[in-house]
């Protein structure tokens, strides 16, 4: 325990963030940081945490990342998926061809999965740092209001995305519950974090899928619901409720983007289907 805890004080910025004073909060700079952080989500459908992880912390994940791609690490994804994330139904052409659950869109992006993470040589033990210590979990489990258990998928239960420029995410809804994000390195230009909170059931009731940005943020008007574009720098963490907020990653101009990926459910042992898996990670 004491080794885990000194890795994961090498990373996360306690004297901002004191997160690990959850059981011992003398000083309420934790419940602090709390109700600020249960209000943002309750308005936003969003929490950043500007500079979470130490400077040291993002050089050295960046660092591991970046090699693990140049010795052809990790998975290069190009194919098309619709807004679900999940097969294309169609049931019995009921759905015209339009409709989110049918259109397809495409993506592009290299992904380094967790098992290649944990057997790289020098990579920091993720699973110690972020997923098993219990002041994290305590924590966005708070924020969220729900209890939370992290993935146990042994390829999804967090990753490394690698954007370069022409790549990027389009319009979809998180298969995972809830996400953290972790900016290791913003792209030049390009590569835009947008997304639309509480917005499942809007975009399921569409008869076709809306593409254009603008477009967008006028359909739901009158819904009451404004597209978000919240500036990540590197070392920020941000909490999102993913599979209900349709989102993406704009196309990437100059640069790399790079961030990481944890996934947490409301339900133990969740894993990705095997149309995920196949889709973003190559695994058949």
């Amino acid at each position: 325990m004491a080794a885990a805890a000194a890795k994961e004080k090498n990373y996360i910025n306690y004297s901002k963030y004191p997160i690990n004073q959850f059981e011992n909060d003398a000083d309420g700079r934790y419940n602090t940081l709390l109700q600020s952080s249960i209000q943002q989500m309750n308005r936003d459908g969003f929490v950043s945490l500007p500079s979470f992880l130490l400077p040291d912390a993002v050089d050295a994940l960046t660092s591991c990342i970046l090699e693990l791609e140049k010795v052809g690490v990790g998975f290069y994804s190009t194919d098309s998926h619709n807004v679900f994330l999940d097969a294309d139904d169609e049931q019995s052409g009921v759905l015209s061809p339009l409709h989110p659950s049918r259109i397809q869109l495409n993506s592009s992006k290299h992904i380094i999965n967790a098992s290649d993470l944990l057997l790289a040589k020098e990579a920091p033990n993720l699973d110690e740092i972020f997923m098993t210590q219990r002041s994290i979990l305590n924590f966005i489990s708070s924020v969220m209001q729900t209890k939370l258990y992290p993935s146990t998928d042994p390829f999804g239960k967090f990753y490394a995305n690698i954007f370069r420029a022409g790549d990027g995410l389009n319009y979809h809804f998180d298969r995972s519950e809830y996400s953290i994000s972790l900016i290791l390195q913003p792209s030049e230009e390009g590569g835009e974090f947008q997304f639309l909170p509480n917005s499942r059931k809007i975009v399921e009731g569409w008869d076709e899928m809306i593409m254009d940005i603008d477009d967008i943020a006028e359909a739901v008007a009158p819904h009451s619901l404004e597209i978000k574009r919240p500036k990540l720098a590197a070392g920020d963490l941000y909490l999102f409720r993913g599979q209900n907020s349709l989102h993406r990653v704009s196309e990437i101009q100059k640069g790399k983007r790079i961030n990481l990926i944890l996934t947490f459910n409301t339900e133990p042992d969740v894993r990705l289907n095997k149309y995920t898996l196949q889709k973003f990670f190559g695994v058949t």
